[in-house]
């Protein structure tokens, strides 16, 4: 193994570590010692790699979008063109047995609490979050090329409120996991009225994802 790839390796398990405290015991417990402890590091050796908590927040929100879009990946390519989207929609709300999401989504609520006094992860968690829409446009143009872009783009900003409103009901409120089958259902009729009758102008005056 070499020098670079042993520093990746580390830092991989010392994100890993974060993810589970965040998971565990959320944003208040995550330290450099209570990650260290968990990675089976030096607090040293953590704070070479990330020399503060927003900086390791920062690169925990891409490890975790990481690990999501892999698994998203390998799932697509499986499943014909004309089913992309319904797999995609199964995935984000928990209902696709084959490919199952990573067990972290409480890790994504800390993170938002973490961002209301972080620019950078605020950024980097906007970022992250754009990038899925403009996935979701993607394969909506893909199932339904009647769907000009402005439509697309404004039913991806509800999926992605949506999905993440499910996720925090469900991980971090406790809510059973089955609400995921009433949000997915709740999304196909969405997608269904603006194919059956789309808005001749937009919604709103400013264009989705705008900040």
């Amino acid at each position: 193994m070499t020098k670079s790839q042993s520093g990746l390796e580390k830092k991989t398990l010392i994100l890993d570590a974060a993810t589970q405290l965040l998971v565990t015991k959320g944003v208040k417990d995550l330290s450099f010692e209570n990650v260290a402890y968990e990675a089976g590091f030096s607090r040293q050796l953590v704070r070479y790699y990330y020399p503060d908590i927003e900086t390791l927040i920062v690169h925990l929100c891409d490890h975790m979008g990481n690990a999501y879009r892999e698994i998203l990946v390998s799932g697509v390519v499986e499943v014909q063109q004309v089913a992309r989207l319904d797999f995609f929609l199964d995935f984000f709300f928990g209902l696709s047995e084959t490919h199952p999401m990573p067990p972290n989504l409480e890790a994504y609520d800390a993170m938002f609490a973490y961002s209301v006094g972080s620019d950078a992860v605020r950024d980097r968690m906007c970022i992250q979050y754009q990038t899925l829409g403009q996935v979701m446009m993607h394969e909506l143009a893909i199932a339904h090329p009647d769907l000009d872009t402005a439509i697309c783009e404004e039913i991806s900003f509800v999926f992605v409120t949506l999905m993440h409103a499910h996720w925090s009901f469900t991980a971090s409120l406790g809510y059973v996991g089955e609400h995921g089958k009433l949000h997915r259902r709740s999304m196909e009729r969405i997608i269904a009225s603006y194919v059956a009758e789309a808005p001749k102008e937009p919604t709103m005056n400013a264009r989705p994802w705008t900040r």
